[in-house]
């Protein structure tokens, strides 16, 4: 009930509300209770949280990016490596004078340096392009930031001028051989990695990253927290490859030199050690390219003639036919199942051991038909074709390999002889390995250890048998057999003169949209060196050469190429002691008829070499003309009266005949290598070829004094 207020008089001057009144002191009373509510919950409930959130605003958590792991080949040679490198990022506007101080007490002077001309000659220094030295002194610009990467010492004296930041920046150096980029991968611009062996091993490679607390000070600058520690980054581990760069590079300068030869389209090879499935090499070209991925792993293809040593292997071990066997050839050509096979060496009847001498079809089809499918398919599968070899690489093939229900009555005739089925190069290679080490297949690797980087071991590879396919018997025999297809078989092209080497040649026509394409072929061969005890197993693969096409010849001329080089190499993974024992001396062929132009290249080398050789006179008198010694023309005598220069440093004539290996000429021009030989004492034959190599190879011993042929490539 509201009650007037009443002055002396009793008249009612101002009339009060004392529900309003309470309405107005029970808001304050909840507004207060609200603050020292919200208070609290600050204070005591979101303690933590507003805690952090002051700490965020003045400190920050920065990530440190660990180095990534090193690649290196089988001798330590690194291959791809993370390196520390410097961006430079410049603010124009911000190019101040500096002031740099110098001495102490009263010999300390103060300095004014012209910033704008540091840069200026710091850039020019560096090779940066004028257009970006222009920019990065450019006024209306506020930011520029250059695109190149620099070493920390080049930088060094840039830093601390004013408007110049140096930001560390991990770079990932790939230094591999060409052919060896696709096996090994890349990483995409963020560092993660997309391919190849940077994918597959990514786990050891990546390291740990580590932590560092900053904090920032009223204008936004960083400095390191004196209060928290600093966590630091571990850098990923050391990798050790089986690939051998060496190796690598001899395979893919073969192939290169093969497709150059015979005109392919592209090719691959892959080299393994048979004695621990070792990866030693794998180059494979694409149109001219090297290949962006690993094609001998992730390529499949009908490999034809070089499948048809396990079915046969297979038949000889289990007593089913024996190498003296006939088998009725039918003069080379046969039909089964409504369809013909044809053979190119015509023969009315072989034995088996010419069956795989002379890559017969017809023998080969017909002696497999006395296993029935499955036991066919059942030994194919056993020698690995149709399933994942195991090799540490992200994306493998496992070929094609129909099962036995799949078979019509003419898959029987073709899959023994390549066609029907796919493998891979590499597949291919480890079948092979099979028979070269006694009948064991093994599971291939491309890695050989992995270390951390203080050198502390965390994997070692050892050899690893998936099974036994063969016995020791029958895979020594199969050696035998695939010796004679390289001496006087199908594969000539391959036969080294001091060494004996196995293999097989294959030749398939290659399928274009679901057909067999005419005049477009498949040309490989698989080899093993030494035949006996080999160190390496090689399959080399040209893609659609022109003109000569068959396997033997155009790829066996390859491997060819490759044992040569090998051959002439210190560090291409061969033992050598082991190869001294069986290698076998050869006399050098008759020379060939030399051009003039030949001729006058060998007598200048010859003078060259005499008036390097030369003693010096004794007194200053006149010095008579250098004489003249003639290379390789055996019915030109020197003057009378006067002997050669190195008649007269000759040994008695048993010393200078004693025999002696042929020198290497690996990585040599023509002329030098023919002053090698010289030097080394032997006569020489120069010859076209494709590459600069010697005939008998490096190594061979032969007597002072023989001739040796030297190949050199056409003018």
């Amino acid at each position: 009930m509201t009650q007037p207020r009443m002055d002396a008089a009793d008249q009612p001057l101002v009339t009060v509300s004392r529900g309003r009144s309470t309405f107005v002191h029970l808001c304050l009373v909840l507004f207060g209770a609200g603050i020292v509510a919200r208070a609290a919950q600050v204070q005591v409930i979101e303690h933590s949280l507003w805690a952090s959130k002051a700490v965020d605003q003045h400190m920050r958590d920065e990530t440190v990016e660990p180095l990534r792991g090193t690649l290196v080949d089988a001798s330590g040679t690194v291959l791809v490596e993370t390196r520390e490198q410097m961006r430079l990022i410049i603010e124009p506007h911000h190019l101040r004078p500096a002031v740099r101080k110098s001495g102490k007490g009263a010999s300390r002077k103060v300095d004014t340096i012209d910033t704008r001309s540091v840069l200026r000659r710091g850039l020019r220094d560096l090779r940066v392009g004028e257009q970006w030295v222009t920019r990065a002194l450019d006024r209306k610009r506020k930011w520029v930031e250059l695109p190149h990467r620099f070493a920390p010492s080049d930088v060094e004296r840039l830093k601390g001028l004013p408007g110049v930041s140096v930001k560390p920046v991990l770079t990932r150096v790939n230094s591999t051989p060409a052919g060896l980029r696709g096996v090994v991968g890349v990483l995409d611009i963020e560092g993660a990695p997309r391919s190849g062996l940077e994918l597959e091993l990514h786990e050891w490679l990546r390291g740990e990253s580590g932590h560092m607390p900053v904090v920032r000070d009223g204008l936004g600058g960083r400095l390191e927290s004196p209060e928290h520690r600093r966590v630091e980054a571990r850098p990923g581990h050391t990798v050790t490859l089986t690939i051998n760069q060496s190796l690598q590079e001899i395979a893919e300068e073969a192939l290169a030199a093969a497709r150059e030869r015979t005109g392919a389209s592209g090719g691959d090879v892959v080299i393994v050690d048979p004695r621990d499935g070792a990866v030693l090499a794998l180059a494979g070209v694409r149109d001219g390219k090297p290949a962006y991925t690993s094609t001998p792993i992730v390529e499949a293809y009908e490999p034809g003639s070089v499948l048809k040593p396990f079915v046969l292997a297979k038949l000889l071990e289990r007593g089913v036919t024996n190498p003296d066997e006939v088998v009725e050839t039918d003069n080379g050509l046969w039909s089964y199942g409504g369809y013909k096979l044809t053979d190119t060496h015509k023969a009315q009847r072989m034995s088996v051991f010419q069956v795989v001498q002379h890559s017969s079809n017809i023998g080969t089809a017909k002696l497999s038909l006395r296993l029935p499918p499955a036991d066919v398919y059942q030994i194919l599968r056993d020698f690995g074709f149709g399933s994942y070899t195991g090799v540490s690489y992200p994306s493998e093939s496992r070929g094609v390999l129909p099962l036995p229900r799949e078979w019509k009555e003419v898959t029987r005739t073709r899959i023994p002889i390549g066609y029907g089925i796919s493998a891979t190069p590499l597949q291919v290679a480890l079948a092979y390995v099979a028979i070269a080490n006694g009948g064991e297949l093994l599971q291939p690797t491309l890695v050989r250890a992995v270390h951390r980087r203080s050198g502390e071991p965390l994997y070692q590879h050892r050899r690893t048998v998936v099974r036994r396919v063969l016995t020791p018997d029958a895979s020594a025999l199969m050696r035998r057999m695939l010796k004679s297809v390289v001496d006087s078989g199908t594969a000539q092209a391959a036969e080294m003169g001091s060494f004996d080497v196995g293999g097989k040649s294959g030749t398939a026509r290659r399928v274009v949209q679901g057909n067999y394409a005419q005049g477009l072929y498949n040309s490989s061969f698989a080899g093993m060196f030494p035949a006996e005890n080999p160190q390496y197993v090689i399959v080399a693969r040209l893609i659609d050469p022109k003109g000569t096409y068959y396997g033997g010849v155009v790829a066996g001329e390859a491997v060819h190429d490759i044992l040569q080089a090998a051959l002439a190499t210190r560090d291409a993974s061969l033992d050598g002691d082991a190869l001294a024992a069986i290698a076998r001396p050869m006399s050098a062929p008759p020379p060939k008829p030399r051009t003039p132009e030949q001729l006058r290249i060998a007598l200048r080398d010859s003078l060259r070499r005499d008036s390097l050789l030369a003693p010096a006179p004794r007194a200053p008198e006149p010095v008579a003309a250098p004489a003249m010694v003639v290379v390789d023309l055996p019915h030109q005598s020197a003057p009378r009266g006067r002997e050669p220069a190195r008649d007269s440093r000759r040994r008695s004539g048993d010393e200078a005949r004693e025999p002696r290996p042929v020198p290497s000429v690996y990585g040599l021009d023509a002329r030098r290598a023919a002053l090698t030989l010289h030097q080394a004492g032997f006569q020489v034959s120069l010859v076209n070829g494709s590459m600069v190599r010697t005939r008998p190879a490096a190594g061979v011993v032969l007597r002072s004094g023989a001739t040796v042929q030297l190949e050199v490539p056409k003018p």
